[in-house]
């Protein structure tokens, strides 16, 4: 049977993966800083919109208005997007409270909302959205340990799910296998963004390291961040 894909907008990720991403999955993004995450974010943002595929873009880190800026500067003007129906930008900044309850708050008017979920589902009905991106995860999971970050990941993604969704997710960091991460383990897929230093040279490299329910390149692919986004040299193999 074919699955039916959604580009990622990333020339070359495209066809490590057979044609993009498969369709009603959650992705995990992962990658230290400097890495691409919130571009790439950005540029599957940019892309579902080129198609005319409404998006909710769930910003709980820096101000929204920054990252719109970082979107224009390669050609993305998400504020033409949002004007005319095809994205909806929840910007939040979360809190813990001393109960050790996160809840989001509107970073233009700071009031605070009944919960992340709920604001997504609302968004995504707004719009009808086929797209939710959510940039980083690791907001959510605030003073959060153990099973609690299980809980409130499971909680977010079930949402997600439900809403018939695709979804692009960042993390923070570099998953290795000395350690059991629950976000790795409930999602459909891991892409991992590497930055090495090598010879006095940074080497970026693309590495699928999980894609439930289709064959990939798994193999570490070099990529590279010009003003035109991200490109990902899929037929290259990196020299170590």
């Amino acid at each position: 049977m074919s699955v039916q894909r959604v580009s990622t907008g990333i020339n070359g990720l495209d066809e490590m993966l057979g044609g993009g991403y498969p369709h009603g999955v959650i992705i995990l993004v992962s990658g230290g800083p400097g890495s691409g995450k919130t571009i790439s974010s950005l540029q599957y943002t940019a892309s579902a919109i080129a198609r005319n595929e409404p998006v909710v873009y769930v910003n709980l880190e820096e101000p929204m208005d920054n990252k719109k800026g970082y979107a224009k500067g390669f050609g993305w003007d998400l504020d033409e997007a949002e004007a005319n129906g095809l994205l909806v930008s929840l910007d939040f900044v979360l809190s813990s409270t001393v109960d050790g309850i996160v809840e989001p708050k509107n970073r233009n008017t700071g009031e605070s909302e009944f919960s992340l979920e709920s604001e997504i589902i609302s968004a995504v009905k707004e719009i009808n959205a086929q797209h939710v991106v959510l940039d980083p995860l690791n907001s959510v999971m605030i003073n959060a340990r153990g099973n609690e970050i299980r809980y409130l990941v499971h909680k977010l993604f079930e949402t997600i799910r439900n809403l018939d969704c695709i979804a692009l997710i960042t993390y923070e960091g570099i998953f290795d296998g000395s350690n059991f991460y629950s976000e790795m383990f409930l999602s459909d897929g891991v892409l991992a963004l590497v930055k090495d230093l090598r010879d006095f040279e940074i080497i970026k490299t693309a590495r699928i390291d999980k894609m439930r329910g289709i064959d990939f390149d798994d193999q570490p692919r070099r990529y590279t961040i010009s003003n035109k986004g991200m490109v990902v040299f899929n037929k290259e193999p990196v020299l170590v």
